[in-house]
């Protein structure tokens, strides 16, 4: 505890900060910062993200243990295919079978039945009676994540192999559906990417707009890349989105308030060309690996999606931007047990290089508060 007092002490006397005006910034007496730099007391989730915010340092970088844990190489038998080696950057379960670890090629993305708290046994206009077999506690300790990022399944499998209280439940939609469903009450926690086009900048302006004057948080989760997908090998040689009006071109497109329908508005207007000259611009689905399907099953020709998504379906990848993805929630759910696992997450430099293994994202500022 004395490292993570020490920690803060040096973070705050290299922004030459007294205690009393680090404590006024951070809204704490003087005494219970000076509790914390002496290792006496253990703030909450929530002034920890203000020590944060103020000191211009991760949660982790202040309060986190070290970690030593690194990936390993495990020797693996493997059957898929005997004949010839196993391709690089292959996804695999890894089990013991019969004493030997096996290793058993997984689909990046697949169609499963979702699972479910309940069913709905009779309705009213808001309120609904739903029969289920979970406890109260199981319902309390359930993290509902509103937003487009296909990586919330990786979040559920580390909380699960964690053996974590908590379970991560995603909640498909656009960027500007998912901020709603906070304000609403309907989700704990919303995944944003929209650029504003005025500054440029990411996330803050659309957020202000919808919170208003509510007080939230804002972390980040990760950058990623935006672009163009085509049908693996580029057979129609698209070099970007001047080609989407050739004639006989179809495009499959996002739904309205999607960062990807954004991207996608934002540069036909730059160049002058008319959604109504673009086939298929009304066609929408409701994700980035949705937009992936349709074009590797041959419903589309190109459209809007991230890198991820293009690689899941072996798609051909024309990069646009880099774009931030930040996740934000009310202040006062901070304290929360599904969100403090989630923060927990955040802050684990072994989540974050999985998470940028296994989707290729830039996780460099992972937990870092954005803006509280």
């Amino acid at each position: 505890m004395a490292s993570i007092g020490s920690a803060i002490e040096r973070a705050r006397t290299e922004r030459h900060l007294t205690q009393t005006e680090l404590a006024r910034r951070t809204g704490i007496s003087r005494q219970a910062l000076g509790a914390i730099e002496s290792g006496a007391y253990h703030p909450g989730v929530a002034i920890a993200i203000r020590l944060a915010h103020e000191l211009d340092a991760t949660v982790e970088a202040l309060f986190g243990e070290p970690d030593a844990e690194t990936s390993t190489l495990v020797e693996a038998r493997w059957f898929d295919d005997a004949r010839r080696p196993a391709p690089a950057q292959t996804r695999v379960a890894l089990a013991r079978v019969g004493g030997k670890v096996v290793a058993v090629a997984q689909p990046v993305a697949h169609l499963t039945l979702a699972t479910a708290a309940g069913v709905v046994q009779r309705a009213r206009r808001h309120r609904v009676d739903v029969c289920t077999f979970r406890l109260p506690n199981e319902i309390d300790s359930t993290l509902l994540m509103s937003g487009c990022d296909p990586a919330v399944t990786i979040l559920v499998d580390w909380l699960a192999r964690r053996r974590s209280p908590v379970h991560a439940v995603a909640i498909p939609c656009s960027s500007r559906a998912a901020l709603r469903a906070v304000v609403d009450g309907r989700a704990h926690v919303a995944g944003v990417h929209l650029r504003d086009q005025k500054s440029g900048e990411y996330n803050l302006a659309p957020i202000r707009r919808t919170l208003g004057d509510r007080h939230s948080v804002v972390v980040n989760f990760a950058r990623w890349e935006l672009g163009l997908a085509t049908a693996p090998g580029n057979p129609l040689a698209i070099d970007g989105f001047a080609d989407l009006q050739r004639p006989g071109l179809r495009i499959v497109n996002r739904e309205d308030g999607s960062g990807a329908r954004s991207a996608l508005d934002q540069a036909l207007r730059e160049l002058g060309i008319k959604p109504e000259r673009v086939a298929g611009y009304h066609f929408e689905v409701g994700g980035h690996l949705e937009v992936a399907a349709a074009i590797a099953t041959g419903q589309a020709d190109a459209g809007v999606t991230i890198r991820l998504g293009a690689d899941a379906y072996g798609l051909h990848f024309i990069p646009h931007r880099d774009e931030r993805y930040d996740l934000v929630f009310m202040e006062h759910e901070a304290e929360s047990m599904p969100i403090k696992a989630m923060l927990d997450a955040l802050n684990s430099r072994r989540f974050a290089r999985e998470i940028s293994q296994l989707c290729g994202y830039d996780t460099a500022q992972m937990g870092q508060v954005i803006h509280s």
